[in-house]
């Protein structure tokens, strides 16, 4: 493949889930993985798993939420590779309960590990595209965002915004040759999720998942990693500000179905 040859990358939630499959991906199409995650012995055992593929990844254990390790995960990733290319902000928590239910202190975690830690990673990557020729930054949002979902009003409100912020983002920049997208998932087939659905009411709950998308299907986590590695190539150098629906038709529907 390689339409990320020489290019370097920092994944943050680079360990798990959706951001795993980022991480696989772009090491496949050549890129230099930085894989940030606050796992340290789950990023460390995947980064082993790409390197032993032939793929070149340097594990940085983060807390995301914090902007002193977000900026010391930047500073090692210059001092490994020497540069940053791609930044995809792919970190997220959920928490699902009724906004009237719901404590300040969980509120604020949600929106500090979702919403600010993609300010944190666009405040310290940019100035080094700045110095470059560019970059290209990756904004995982949500379907959510779009459609809502109840009990989670915190995660939907910070996946929106970070739609928001894309764009606003990709204006500011461009002429510097920065562009700024997001991506929104589906339903996808992560670790989390299938988890969710060995427990009592699992096949239910599938049921349901699969009756909201129009493909009748939930997405696999390579199918947003593509997405990914697309908006991070070369092939999308004249696409930025862009909202990309990974969602297999799911905000299509009239409604959204429990």
């Amino acid at each position: 493949m390689g339409k990320l040859k020489d290019k370097v990358a920092i994944i943050t939630g680079g360990a798990d889930g959706i951001g795993l499959a980022i991480s696989q991906r772009f090491a496949r199409e050549g890129a230099k993985v930085a894989m940030i995650d606050i796992q340290e012995k789950k990023c460390r055992e995947e980064a082993r798993s790409i390197q032993a593929q032939g793929g070149e990844v340097h594990a940085i254990t983060c807390d995301v939420g914090n902007s002193d390790e977000v900026s010391s995960a930047v500073e090692q990733t210059i001092g490994h590779f020497g540069k940053i290319d791609i930044l995809c902000n792919n970190a997220a928590i959920a928490i699902g309960i009724t906004i009237t239910e719901m404590a300040e202190d969980d509120w604020n975690k949600v929106i500090n590990t979702n919403l600010s830690s993609v300010y944190r990673g666009c405040k310290f990557v940019i100035p080094y595209m700045q110095k470059g020729e560019g970059g290209s930054i990756i904004n995982i949002a949500s379907a959510a965002a779009h459609v809502g979902l109840d009990t989670f009003t915190a995660y939907t409100a910070a996946k929106g915004a970070i739609i928001s912020m894309t764009r606003q983002l990709a204006k500011e920049f461009a002429p510097q040759n920065i562009r700024v997208n997001s991506i929104s998932p589906g339903t996808i087939n992560t670790e989390m999720n299938a988890k969710l659905i060995t427990k009592p009411g699992g096949e239910n709950l599938m049921k349901s998942w699969i009756g909201m998308h129009p493909m009748n299907r939930i997405g696999d986590p390579d199918e947003v990693a593509g997405v990914a590695s697309f908006l991070g190539s070369d092939d999308s150098s004249f696409v930025t500000g862009a909202e990309l629906m990974v969602d297999g038709g799911l905000t299509t529907n009239p409604r959204f179905i429990e």
